[in-house]
């Protein structure tokens, strides 16, 4: 009896397939998402955050921690003269849509630190330089804010310490009235030294480190000010930018600096963004719903996944890309046994067939891809060995050297390597008439023109004086 073979075909898909798939199914969304490092997607479990939050919890009913004396810390950077990409209008006729940026962009470090009753401790400021100047502080600057400078503009362990004795230790002091504070940080060197916890420990501040690289979900200050604090730094900064000056001073970025301070670091978002991490008022669930939970019972597993029809020439195989080995070997058994039975070809395994021979075309071209670029690669490694193999010259009394004096020097060395090379070549066949035997006719080693000949009498008369 013959089998009757049916074939079939798919519809090509539309381009407004997407959409009516998304509005076929209301538990899906079309969004733009946000760049994050992916530590922080692998790291941030729910398992270690119910841990933390727990903890929190101990610390604040044993210590009786109030929302007024509830604080988080933190520091953040920014490049002089840099500022978020953000929209504007231009002319449509003008093909350019470049912004310039001035020179010379210098980083300065900002060490925050806010409470979870709306307040906020003075910021420390730390310059790229190596003194302070007073020309660098505008009159716009109110309370006690302070500065600092080491060479590369970042925080230290010197800093925190500093920060807390003479920044932190001031401003909420008196307002404790002894009783225990709370202090939100993350895991940076600066924040866990041996005299930043010594301080702590003898001023009643009870120090709690954040889960590692959850500060994105967890610290106040990342959810509800620094991003705020960015962008009316950007617009603080932009008309100085558009004027295309060669280089934004000091004092005019903290000008704008201070300007911007004032608008993001308000009540208004430190309240939010000690909501947002679930610190106050007390809520793990405002992080934990947003973290997707782990998959450990069979029945999700079995929800999420399609059971797949048990043949070797599935969709699966078909359209995947790249191709599961194990399962290309599978179907090509599978088709080995059909072909060797005379059977005639299903629909699949004549899609099969075309599959591989594409995969095949693709995989030649990727090889004679990868030979090019191994051919290239093996030339520029080869010529910096043979740039590697020479040995490198001092030059005494020269500070500046030009082009031509190091060619001339490296065609002097090269000079002077072929006549080492010659002399080497005379001396070995010195060496080899000194030892031949007395039978031998000296006469018959010239086998030479009568230029080569003189030459070879020439060179071995250098070396008899040479040795003389």
């Amino acid at each position: 009896m013959t089998e009757c073979i049916q074939l079939v075909e798919y519809q090509p898909i539309g381009k407004d397939w997407v959409r009516r798939f998304i509005l076929r199914h209301p538990e899906l969304a079309s969004i733009t998402p946000r760049t994050i490092e992916a530590v922080r997607v692998k790291d941030t479990s729910t398992e270690r955050l119910q841990r933390w939050f727990s903890d929190l919890q101990k610390v604040i009913t044993e210590y009786n921690i109030k929302p007024e004396n509830t604080y988080n810390m933190d520091e953040t950077g920014f490049a002089i003269g840099v500022e978020e990409a953000g929209r504007c209008i231009i002319n449509a006729q003008v093909h350019q849509k470049y912004q310039a940026m001035p020179g010379r962009q210098e980083w300065v470090s900002v060490v925050e630190c806010v409470c979870a009753d709306g307040t906020v401790v003075p910021p420390l400021v730390i310059f790229m330089a190596e003194t302070l100047s007073t020309q660098w502080i505008p009159a716009s600057i109110q309370g006690i804010w302070k500065f600092s400078f080491n060479s590369k503009g970042w925080t230290s362990n010197i800093h925190g310490v500093e920060w807390l004795r003479r920044c932190f230790e001031l401003a909420t002091h008196e307002k404790a009235a002894r009783e225990y504070r709370l202090l939100v940080f993350d895991g940076h060197d600066s924040h866990i030294t041996s005299e930043f916890v010594a301080h702590c420990i003898d001023n009643n501040i009870i120090p709690m480190i954040l889960p590692p690289h959850s500060s994105h979900l967890t610290q106040p200050l990342d959810v509800g000010i620094f991003g705020p604090l960015k962008k009316h730094m950007s617009a603080k900064i932009d008309p100085l930018i558009r004027m295309d000056v060669p280089r934004i001073q000091k004092v005019e970025w903290l000008t704008a600096f201070v300007t911007a301070h004032n608008e993001a670091v308000c009540h208004r978002n430190i309240i939010g963004g000690f909501r947002g991490t679930g610190i106050y008022p007390f809520s793990p669930n405002k992080v934990l719903n947003r973290i997707d939970p782990p998959l450990n019972s069979e029945t999700s597993i079995r929800h999420i996944i399609t059971p797949v029809k048990a043949t070797p020439f599935n969709e699966i195989i078909l359209t995947s890309s790249p191709n599961d080995i194990n399962a290309v070997h599978e179907a090509n058994v599978a088709l080995a046994a059909d072909l060797d039975s005379g059977n005639p070809l299903s629909t699949p395994e004549k899609k099969f067939i075309k599959c591989q021979g594409r995969f095949i075309e693709r995989l030649y071209a990727s090889n004679s891809i990868l030979k090019v670029d191994n051919a290239a690669k093996d030339a520029v490694i080869g010529a910096r060995k043979h740039r590697l193999s020479n040995k490198r010259k001092s030059i005494d009394g020269k500070h500046v050297i030009t082009a031509e004096e190091l060619i001339a020097i490296r065609d002097a060395e090269q000079v002077m390597k072929k006549r080492r090379t010659i002399k080497n070549g005379a001396s070995k066949r010195m060496q080899t008439r000194n030892t031949m035997p007395s039978g031998d006719e000296p006469g018959k080693d010239f086998s030479m023109t009568g230029d080569k000949v003189e030459l070879e009498i020439l060179d071995s008369i250098e070396v008899e004086m040479k040795r003389h």
